[in-house]
């Protein structure tokens, strides 16, 4: 049977990370003890969590808020992500072909989902994960959750804003480098993919939609 901290902890995030919290939102700890139908005991257990990851603030005196990101931390995020996803991938074992359909079918889910943002950001994320899955390196995939969920408000922004098509083309160009077995396209297409989440999600967020300082890393 699921904890009371457990449950606590995966609802409070989920509306976080959902949005329906919102950056600067103050958590009123008896009306959420009362949402997620545990007692103040577990929630302040979450509380704590969540603001060990970054996702709330604690401020003296004031209790926990959703913290807010900002467009320059939202591009060390992507760069962090750079970094991890590389290496994700460098170190990934080839699909079987079960795999390739299965990241097939995942990724046919955006057509599907593509007027909920929310719908989008969950198959779009489960794509992400089945690919990161293929890699033995179990931190850099922790890790990897952990800068996606801080990164989630910008990321619904995003895709609330962008044509979903021209997502699941790119996933679909990416289970072809897979499939196709080539190591170098695959990191080409994603660093591609990846740079065109950061101009868009920046412009949807109304932040200057530049590149980032340096070009990704080529494969090794």
């Amino acid at each position: 049977m699921r904890s009371a901290a457990g449950a606590a902890l995966d609802g409070l995030r989920h509306l976080v990370v959902r949005g329906v919290l919102r950056p600067g939102d103050q958590i009123r700890q008896d009306e959420m003890a009362e949402t997620l139908g545990v007692s103040r005991v577990p929630l302040r257990e979450a509380l704590r969590v969540l603001a060990a990851e970054g996702l709330l603030t604690h401020r003296l005196n004031q209790g926990y808020f959703v913290a807010s990101l900002s467009p320059d931390e939202f591009r060390q995020i992507v760069a962090l992500l750079e970094f991890l996803e590389i290496e994700l991938i460098r170190t990934a074992r080839w699909p079987t072909d079960a795999e390739v359909a299965e990241l097939r079918e995942i990724n046919s889910e955006l057509s599907v989902a593509s007027e909920d943002p929310i719908a989008t950001n969950d198959a779009n994320r489960r794509f992400h994960f089945a690919l990161y899955s293929l890699s033995p390196l179990k931190v850099y995939v922790a890790e990897a959750e952990r800068y996606w969920a801080l990164a989630e408000p910008f990321r619904l922004r995003h895709l609330a804003a962008s044509d979903t098509e021209d997502i699941r083309l790119q996933h679909e160009q990416l289970v072809d480098a897979l499939a196709a077995r080539d190591r170098a396209l695959c990191i080409r297409v994603m660093n591609d993919h990846r740079r065109d989440t950061l101009l868009a999600a920046l412009s949807a967020a109304g932040g200057r939609p530049e590149s980032p300082a340096r070009e990704p890393r080529a494969a090794g």
